[in-house]
């Protein structure tokens, strides 16, 4: 079988975790890589040894020998970029946010599935083996019937730490709290616990936003929190905790690397106490984000060769997007909004 031939878009995050990511698939080719300018792709493209650099993306898109065109850009880059592949009848892998708004995200995934291309979308923690091990339990009522989730991601942030000018602080490039980080988050709680179906959120400062505080309640029928801080130093990391009438999970990663690090505990009526079900050390060995994308590239090859769905897709991008929207329009009218069918 022919191999996929791949277009990175973007030489940080691209270069750093897409590429290798791909590559461990051993059906995909990365064929080329655009940046800002031909020099800068150039000089990527030679150190890692990738045929084809472009002084733009829309020479990528352009090329007919792409099969697929892999994005690493910031959401307020990412939509024009996404539409002419998809138009152009490329495969799409997009990061998360895929745009700043719904009405962008629902164009890209109607564009998409007007040309019938493969679609995914950049949520890694489903991919994580503790993670993946949570929903397992879930499924299987290990802790009862559900009462309440809580979710808290409290970190530092590079960015706020050294007080770099950095599109990931710039509300206008996509940057914030709500749109960098919380998009995991909310992906994953409706992942793990279902739809979403009304919130009333808090903005810290308004723009860009720093602190996000949310309160949730879920059809299912249970209420949850969410806390995520991203100028806190020293801050206590990634932790998820599921209380059911029967025991509780807790899902914890104390370390500064967003990925890797995680331990699951576990803790029943019957056993009366926590125990663990998977350490830190349980995780495959290298950069974490290169082994979290790698499984969503599995399956986005497979998807594509196969015709298989990949999941998650632009579909996801855009329920999260409307999750976030609403998250703004509850903190500017200062109550609770119901979520948009």
């Amino acid at each position: 079988m022919d191999k996929l031939h791949i277009g990175v878009v973007g030489i940080g995050f691209g270069q750093h975790v897409l590429v290798p990511a791909f590559r461990g698939d051993e059906r995909c080719e990365i064929l080329g890589i655009a940046a800002s300018t031909r020099e800068r792709a150039a000089e990527v493209a030679a150190r890692l040894s990738i045929p084809r650099a472009y002084g733009g993306w829309q020479e990528l898109c352009a090329d007919r020998a792409i099969d697929a065109v892999v994005i690493a850009l910031p959401p307020a880059r990412q939509p024009e970029v996404a539409l002419a592949a998809a138009r152009a009848g490329k495969h799409l892998f997009c990061e998360k946010p895929v745009a700043l708004d719904e009405h962008t995200a629902a164009e890209i995934y109607s564009a998409a599935r007007e040309q019938g291309v493969v679609h995914a979308v950049d949520f890694e923690f489903r991919e994580i083996p503790a993670w993946r091990e949570l929903q397992r339990l879930l499924a299987a009522r290990a802790i009862g019937s559900l009462r309440q989730v809580q979710l808290s991601w409290r970190l530092e942030i590079l960015a706020h730490r050294r007080k770099l000018d950095s599109w990931k602080v710039r509300l206008a490039d996509g940057g914030g709290t709500l749109n960098t980080f919380v998009s995991h988050s909310l992906y994953s709680l409706e992942w793990l616990f279902g739809p979403i179906l009304r919130l009333n959120a808090r903005l810290e400062p308004s723009e860009p936003d720093i602190h996000v505080d949310a309160w949730l309640e879920f059809a299912a029928g249970f209420s949850g929190a969410l806390s995520v801080g991203t100028d806190l130093f020293l801050g206590s990391g990634h932790r998820l905790e599921v209380f059911g009438d029967q025991g509780t999970l807790v899902l914890h990663n104390p370390s500064a690397d967003y990925v890797k690090g995680f331990s699951l505990a576990v803790g029943t009526r019957d056993s009366g106490s926590f125990a663990t079900v998977i350490g830190p050390g349980d995780e495959p060995p290298g950069d974490g984000r290169i082994a979290a994308v790698g499984s969503l590239a599995r399956r986005f090859v497979d998807a594509i060769q196969g015709g298989k769905e990949m999941v998650p897709n632009l579909q996801d991008g855009v329920r999260v997007q409307s999750l976030i929207d609403t998250m703004r329009r509850s903190h500017r009218s200062g109550g609770w909004q119901s979520i948009p069918n």
